[in-house]
């Protein structure tokens, strides 16, 4: 009540209808209650003029001080219960103040303590954002940084889907062909619901996705959306990444210490929150519990109570915040990535005329629905160098820069070889559950091989109930081919397995276990970007490469050594073939393969797309 008064006071004197001293006078009174009659003595005194301006304010500002006590001191009367009572809100309104042409608003706008803090929350806002989007240009070179900025997501508001209903369908992926498969991990556009729709829901909200999905940015550009709005009427935002909160003691040390104090009357801003928790949202971006008091408050409405709270988790976070998130009032929103469309849009506007190395390839094509990976596979591709422009850059060298990228993401190290060196024996036990999980052609991790974040980040958790206090929790790679990446690992490290699975890729039902091969074919070489020196000794692989490409080549390339006429199947394995030997940019194996070939190399049956193509030339160029 005081803070309004104060408010009213002081737009009142901005437009000029009461002096300095009435105005300290009016601060003087004891309470209230005089402190209203006061006020509203001064201005009828000064006239019609005055009057009227006043009324205005109560009538601009009717939405802040809805539901609260009126300035007006309330008339006693002795009426009787059948008389109606006075509407004094409907009363005001019925002034003409929109159509006043002569009398201006800036009065409104004056720089009181909480409109110059709801410029300041805007400024950092922008700032954060700037900062959110110009921290991923390092991957670029410097003379080749775009513009990067918010991409419409799918936003699903359908609700959680059952575990076992997920279950079910993964059981299913395992049993479709690669291209079904692969095709799966894109979700549908649905264009129901946006940022700006977000913005304006009075609900609470609960953004749910796996890691790189998109859940930072959505947050990010809702925080840009409220900075761009031309806003007469003050609110508050606020925004917090949890991973960086750690000991908060109360609301004012939440709001104030962790995000943006006000340059004055901190007393005043912290009351008028309070005192208009509606016009209050806060994100918590990056929330697995509510372990911190204050948040927890917030969360249950203890604290803030008309306020709007935006969370964003993980999947297997989600059940131990809904149970605090009071259910009527809120909406829970799955982030599913990038659409197709939102894809050929991206990479057309990240690599222009390279665009269709991406997405004429299946596997990159689905593997930019997660933003961080297509993020990272323009980063990729826009990397060469203008002698590099007529080929694309190696699948596999695409996969780990990934891997490395999440590590140093996750890690807080900038020593990031020295981290794979000292986690070797953690990341080749995620590549045996790979390798385990592909030989069984699912996509269930059954295991749990680790506790460390970093490396759980590159999978989705499903937490399944079986008992009512038991549940078993299964992983899956964020996409498929990253599965086929780290299974490639554990074979390299396993190499007298190697020989056993080449004998399955060439059979029916083990036929799928072949896309291992072109990775390994590149993590052999010395030429890749930094990795297998950190996980297994250089000799070792040294032994390895000396015959590895030649079995490579004698397994697929059979028929071809036995007559001089190849089918169909036989131009699909040297293709296979030539891609492999471009992922490893072997020139030797290259000639070896042609020799067997006798330098006869007959694709009339294959259709190739601009990957493939660029690995037949160059095999043959060399």
């Amino acid at each position: 009540m005081a803070s309004t008064t104060q408010s009213a006071v002081e737009e009142l004197e901005s437009a000029k209808s009461v002096s300095d001293e009435e105005v300290s006078q009016i601060k003087a009174e004891g309470n209230d209650y005089n402190k209203n009659r006061t006020l509203l003595d001064s201005v009828i005194k000064k006239g019609e003029k005055a009057s009227y301006i006043f009324l205005e304010i109560i009538y601009m500002t009717r939405k802040r001080n809805h539901g609260r006590t009126s300035l007006l001191p309330e008339k006693q009367t002795v009426a009787s219960a059948e008389s109606e009572t006075f509407d004094l809100p409907h009363w005001i309104s019925c002034f003409p103040f929109k159509e006043d042409t002569q009398m201006g608003k800036n009065y409104l706008q004056a720089p009181t303590p909480c409109h110059r803090y709801q410029a300041k929350l805007k400024s950092k806002a922008q700032k954060i954002s700037k900062e959110f989007w110009t921290a991923k240009k390092y991957l670029f070179e410097e003379n080749n940084k775009p513009d990067l900025s918010y991409m419409s997501l799918v936003l699903d508001t359908q609700g959680s889907v059952s575990p076992n209903k997920i279950k079910k369908f993964k059981s299913k992926k395992s049993r479709m062909t690669r291209c079904k498969k692969l095709g799966t991990y894109i979700p549908k556009d649905k264009a129901d619901i946006s940022p700006s729709d977000l913005l304006k829901t009075d609900k609470n909200i609960l953004l749910v996705g796996k890691s790189g999905i998109g859940k930072t940015a959505l947050t990010h550009e809702m925080l840009k959306l409220w900075t761009e709005k031309d806003d007469k009427e003050l609110n508050y935002m606020f925004y917090f990444d949890m991973r960086k909160i750690s000991n908060i003691k109360s609301l004012e040390d939440l709001l104030f210490n962790e995000f943006s104090e006000p340059d004055e009357g901190k007393d005043e801003v912290l009351q008028d929150i309070k005192n208009n928790s509606d016009k209050v949202t806060l994100i918590f971006d990056g929330i697995t519990d509510l372990s911190l008091p204050v948040v927890r408050k917030l969360v249950k409405k203890d604290l803030l109570q008309d306020s709007k709270v935006i969370l964003t988790c993980r999947p297997a976070d989600e059940d131990r915040l809904e149970e605090d998130l009071p259910s009527e009032d809120s909406l829970r929103v799955e982030v599913k990535g990038f659409s197709e469309q939102t894809i050929k849009t991206y990479i057309s506007a990240m690599l222009r005329e390279r665009k269709e190395r991406v997405l004429s390839n299946l596997e990159l094509l689905t593997l930019c629905h997660v933003p961080m990976y297509a993020l990272m596979v323009a980063a990729c591709f826009t990397f060469e160098t203008s002698e590099d422009f007529q080929k694309p850059c190696c699948i596999t060298d695409i996969y780990i820069n990934i891997f490395r990228f999440y590590l140093e993401r996750n890690s807080n190290t900038e020593y990031i070889e020295a981290f794979i060196e000292s986690k070797s024996k953690e990341i080749l036990s995620l590549a045996e559950v790979a390798f385990r999980a592909t030989e069984e052609k699912t996509v269930n991790l059954t295991l749990r091989p680790f506790r460390d974040s970093c490396f759980l980040s590159l999978l989705k958790p499903l937490a399944i109930k079986v008992a009512p206090t038991e549940r078993i929790t299964t992983y899956a790679f964020l996409h498929y081919t990253m599965q086929e990446f780290f299974a490639a690992l554990w074979l390299l490290k396993n190499p007298d397995l190697i020989t056993n699975v080449f004998q399955q890729c060439v059979t029916e039902e083990k036929k799928h276990m072949k896309h291992m091969i072109p990775y390994m074919c590149r993590l052999l070489t010395k030429k890749s970007p930094s990795l297998m020196e950190y996980l297994i000794p250089a000799e070792e692989l040294k032994n390895t490469s000396n015959w590895f490409f030649k079995k490579v080549i004698s397994t697929f390339l059979p028929s071809l050594c036995e007559n001089d006429e190849p089918d169909t199947e036989d131009s699909g394995r040297i293709l296979f073939l030539c891609q492999c030997l471009y992922e490893s940019q072997c020139p030797e194996a290259c000639i070896d393969l042609l020799k067997k070939m006798d330098f006869h190399l007959d694709l009339s049956e294959e259709s190739l797309d601009p990957y493939p193509c660029c690995a037949v030339a160059y095999v043959i160029s060399v």
